[in-house]
């Protein structure tokens, strides 16, 4: 885990408050989240480099599919949060094989006391304050220290990434390559579910992330077009990267 310690003054209360009895003591008993990321396509086990179905007879295949996650956060009541990880990077096509895909990508994002908990948030991308920071003011070990997720033209970090070819006749040559990126701040899109989390004493406690890139791609309403679209450009407005800004909430599932 990752934590650089800028938990918001209001969050920092709820802990700082919520752990200490009225004797001065410690109440709470704490115990370790995990939590595991699957990436699908249309349903099955995405597996980088296999070739899948797309619109109009083509077919896709996909080598990069990474973006950060940050903010992680359990819910509390409708005031109150509990902060676990700060930032985090998922890559969900290191897959080779359809088994380790179903095994899913696995983060240690902090420890939480134990109990019920009402919800679970985080970001896709990096929060707005860290997007501010440039690699230089991290080890090479930490998520935001790699100078390669750096653009100096997306203001900032690589948000999303989504790369691979395209074959539009189905006729096993893959005509062109597409690779599209996320970023800037008013691109960062925050996931919050509903569904309860219950964190029990003495395990590791999961919390099951799926995403759809089929539905990224394709939510049925904003669809990407392989034959006109192949790439993003460096700008915040640009129309596929909204487009996929805008398909990411309805293709990730809480469970």
């Amino acid at each position: 885990m990752f934590l650089r310690i800028l938990i918001p003054f209001a969050v920092f209360v709820l802990l700082f408050t919520s752990c200490i009895d009225d004797e001065g003591g410690s109440s709470l008993e704490f115990s370790d989240v995990e939590m595991i990321l699957k990436g699908q396509y249309d349903g099955t086990p995405l597996v980088k480099n296999k070739v899948y179905g797309y619109n109009n007879g083509s077919r896709v295949k996909f080598s990069a599919f990474n973006f950060y996650v940050s903010d992680l956060m359990t819910t509390v009541n409708a005031n109150e949060s509990f902060a676990l990880d700060e930032i985090e990077y998922v890559d969900l096509a290191l897959f080779e094989g359809e088994t380790a895909a179903e095994s899913g990508y696995k983060l240690n994002v902090g420890r939480a006391p134990i109990g019920e908990y009402k919800g679970f948030s985080f970001g896709i991308g990096v929060s707005p304050d860290l997007n501010r920071t440039t690699p230089d003011e991290y080890g090479e070990n930490h998520p935001l220290g790699n100078t390669a997720r750096y653009y100096e033209d997306l203001n900032g970090y690589q948000f999303l990434r989504i790369a691979g070819q395209v074959d539009y006749e189905s006729d096993n040559t893959f005509d062109a390559d597409f690779d599209f990126i996320v970023g800037f701040d008013q691109n960062f899109k925050i996931i919050s579910s509903t569904q309860s989390i219950e964190v029990l004493a003495d395990i590791t406690n999961e919390i099951n992330i799926t995403v759809d890139l089929r539905k990224i791609l394709d939510n049925g309403i904003r669809t990407v077009d392989f034959s006109t679209q192949l790439s993003t450009s460096a700008n915040p407005s640009d129309e596929i990267m909204l487009l996929l800004n805008s398909n990411i909430a309805s293709a990730i599932t809480v469970n």
